[in-house]
């Protein structure tokens, strides 16, 4: 099945996969995204967002949909340490495993369920490219500057 936000999802996690592909362990320690962000990092802080997206999508299947808030910026600052010292391939999997496992499961999402999200299903966002698009966008504008 597939749905409004099948073809962008799979636009953004294609370009994920070959960008994933073509970064050299040393463009993954390049920093990337802001301070104390590096290519590593940014990948993990998609493939976070992408677990927790669907952790909760599998949540509300079985429970019903309710609110799930964070601090965004609290969660951002505490993961970056970790996410940066993370062994550069395993991260390069897990964004790339963590994009199709979410994209899989919106695009298996029933119209009905898929609507109440878009309405009570606040903060996910079912479009995963725009946040794939910016992060991305930050890496490669790191591998643009780096020295040759």
């Amino acid at each position: 099945m597939s749905n409004g936000y099948s073809e962008q999802n799979a636009l953004w996690r294609g370009k994920l996969v070959a960008l994933a592909r073509r970064l050299s362990e040393k463009d993954m320690g390049r920093q990337a995204g802001g301070p104390g962000w590096t290519v590593t990092g940014l990948l993990g802080h998609l493939a976070f967002y992408d677990q927790r997206a669907l952790a909760l999508l599998t949540k509300w299947k079985r429970d019903g949909i309710s609110p799930s808030p964070h601090d965004t910026d609290i969660v951002n600052d505490a993961m970056r340490p970790i996410l940066n010292a993370v062994a550069p391939r395993e991260m390069k999997r897990l964004a790339v495993e963590a994009a199709e496992a979410v994209d899989a499961a919106i695009d298996a999402l029933e119209p009905e369920f898929l609507s109440r999200i878009e309405t009570d299903g606040k903060p996910v966002k079912l479009s995963r490219a725009a946040h794939r698009e910016h992060h991305l966008a930050q890496i490669e504008k790191a591998l643009a500057q780096a020295p040759a």
